[in-house]
């Protein structure tokens, strides 16, 4: 079986290591973002987190950051604060400019912001199928910035027949003392059509939320987005398929001063357009891959200093999957990136790759994954990053298995253009970010249970850091070192209650901590109510963590929030039920600025036919 139908064949049957209704099947899991081939579980060298289509529908009306949030060694700052914040994705103890976000495998990203990623707002749940996160660098398959990891996004494919989706939702969006009233809206509808070898959808979503102001006092930040889109697939033969996808999205948000921070009358407007085409030419022994992906951005900042810019990125990914015997399979390819931004003049970035990657499973027991990736860049030269990760499986039995994993990756981050060239902040000397970056751990499996234990470490020589003395960018002049551990547990009690368990402690020297908690750890459980009930309980706790200054630390905080849900069996239709932060517990996310209070979140979901 060629590559492309083991994924759709195994995915669609492989059981759900976070589900709570499911157990370890003897039919594994299947993941792919961490060797971009399909391996079993069994098979991967690295603790690879895969969100399905299920456990995304529980955080409905929640929304992306939420659903992130909950998984070790992952934070999302800024998800408690007002809508239109922005979100600083961080995997391991590093920023934006260290992750690579992928959409169906092609990396999507706007050179006008800072650290040339990607505003998490844009993307919605509804269109989300699944999602797979490797932690750790990845450069060696991804490219420039998968310094500490990698999230791949998979949208919702189309279906044979003709189908509708509904989703609706209305809430509260109240700061920790304002007052409750519905704010919160939220609506999508989609229409999908489809054969055997052609198939098309159109979606549109919109959203709304008002009653929060983005610095702490009174005044009223809403926030508004709008996002529509569609694909088409076709498959002409058995061997070739097609898949051209767009969006346009456009959001329209108020914020306030930051600095000094106070309540102002300013205003967001932003816009973007997607477009993607895929492409797989199947043969016996692999798959030919193109993917091509380019992103526009607009943004407009109205404010006293008022500020404008546009923004491109295109990538084309050309790759083919080999398999070498029976025990080796290989990905070798090219990688063209061009990013532009106008800023005083139109500046732009050009990156050429060149990039290779084998797993050799030398027994039933031991596996290696190494690869490496030359770069070249239009204004650094020439770089070569190398990944190189063991894994043995010291028990394997029918219904137990325990697996040590080894890695060890390095990583190169050129600057990005806002930091290269931003009037105010930005410095054309800057020099690229290199990194290392090691782990070592376990992961047992039983018929109930999943259990893992891994400790990391990065060493970033040079990094890139803002300097608060003169207010540019600099390269710091230290050694960075980030260090530490995640654990997770997640498995069935009872037949009815499940439990997942995430702890993540993280440490540095030399590097920058801010806002990031030193220890975190979330808890997901679900109770079976009725066979059309069930009832889950979060419960968040973040530790201790540096404010901006470096200077202050900042209190700990937990938070509780309960939801229901139900499931019309004989009907296309789910209702859920959401309480967020349900003891309305007093806490700082980010100094200055205002936290999300206690809130509710009512939603349905229909399905035709």
């Amino acid at each position: 079986m060629h590559f492309g139908a083991l994924v759709y064949a195994q995915q669609t049957q492989a059981t759900d290591s976070l589900e709570s209704t499911s157990e370890i099947k003897v039919l594994e899991e299947v993941i792919v973002t961490d060797s971009r081939v399909p391996l079993k579980r069994s098979q991967s060298g690295k603790p690879v987190i895969k969100i399905k289509e299920k456990e995304i529908a529980q955080f409905q009306g929640l929304g992306l950051s939420a659903l992130l949030k909950q998984y070790a060694g992952i934070e999302i700052i800024g998800s408690q604060a007002y809508a239109g914040q922005n979100k600083t994705v961080s995997l391991r103890g590093g920023r934006n400019r260290q992750v690579v976000l992928l959409v169906d495998g092609i990396r999507i990203s706007d050179p006008s912001r800072i650290d040339n990623d990607f505003d998490l707002n844009y993307l919605t749940l509804d269109q989300i199928a699944s999602i797979e996160i490797v932690k750790g660098a990845s450069s060696t398959l991804y490219g420039s910035s998968a310094a500490t990891g990698v999230i791949n996004i998979t949208t919702k494919k189309n279906s044979k027949g003709f189908q509708v989706q509904l989703h609706n939702a209305i809430g509260t969006n109240r700061a920790q003392k304002g007052a409750d009233a519905p704010a919160y809206f939220q609506q999508h509808l989609q229409l999908s059509q489809g054969t055997e070898s052609v198939q098309a959808n159109i979606y549109l979503s919109h959203q709304r939320q008002e009653g929060m102001s983005a610095v702490l006092g009174t005044e009223n930040d809403p926030y508004s987005q709008l996002n529509f889109g569609g694909s088409l697939f076709t498959k002409p033969s058995e061997a070739m398929d097609f898949t051209l996808q767009f969006e346009h999205a456009k959001i329209n948000s108020s914020y306030d001063n930051s600095f000094p921070l106070e309540d102002a009358p300013y205003q967001f407007l932003t816009t973007q357009d997607r477009v993607s085409f895929a492409s797989n030419y199947v043969y016996s022994k692999g798959t030919l891959a193109l993917r091509l992906g380019h992103q526009s951005v607009s943004r407009d900042f109205q404010s006293d200093y008022p500020f404008s810019t546009q923004a491109n990125n295109t990538q084309l990914d050309l790759f083919n999957t080999y398999t070498i015997g029976k025990r080796i399979y290989s990905v070798i390819g090219g990688l063209f990136q061009r990013n532009s931004a106008a800023y005083d003049e139109n500046q732009n970035a050009t990156q050429w790759d060149l990039y290779a990657n084998f797993v050799a499973l030398f027994s039933d027991r031991f596996r290696v994954n190494v690869g490496s990736r030359w770069n070249h860049h239009n204004a650094y030269g020439s770089h070569l990053t190398y990944q190189i990760n063991p894994s043995f499986q010291l028990i394997q039995k029918e219904n137990k298995a325990l697996k040590w994993m080894g890695s060890i990756g390095t990583a190169f981050i050129s600057p990005s253009l806002y930091q290269l060239y931003d009037p105010y902040s930005g410095n054309p000397d800057l020099q690229p970010e290199q990194s290392k970056s090691y782990e070592t751990g376990f992961e047992y499996t039983s018929s109930k249970w999943s259990t893992s234990i891994l400790y990391f470490k990065r060493n970033e020589n040079p990094s890139l850091v803002y300097d608060l003395n003169t207010y540019r960018y600099q390269n710091s002049t230290v050694e960075a070192n980030y260090f530490g551990s995640e654990f997770q547990a997640s498995g069935r009690l009872t037949p009815k209650l499940s439990l997942n368990q995430q702890i993540t402690l993280t440490e540095t020297e030399g590097g920058d901590l801010r806002n990031l908690p030193r220890i975190s750890a979330q808890t997901l459980a679900v109770y079976q109510l009725a066979t059309e009930w069930n009832l889950s309980g979060r419960w968040q706790m973040v530790g201790k963590r540096l404010s901006l200054n470096q200077i202050k630390e900042l209190n700990p905080y937990q938070l509780l929030h309960l939801s229901i849900q139900k499931t019309w069996k004989q009907h296309p239709l789910v209702a859920y039920l959401h309480l967020t932060n349900l003891l309305n517990t007093s806490y700082v996310e980010l100094e200055g600025y205002t936290s999300r209070g206690r809130n509710l979140v009512l939603g349905i979901q229909y399905r035709f036919p």
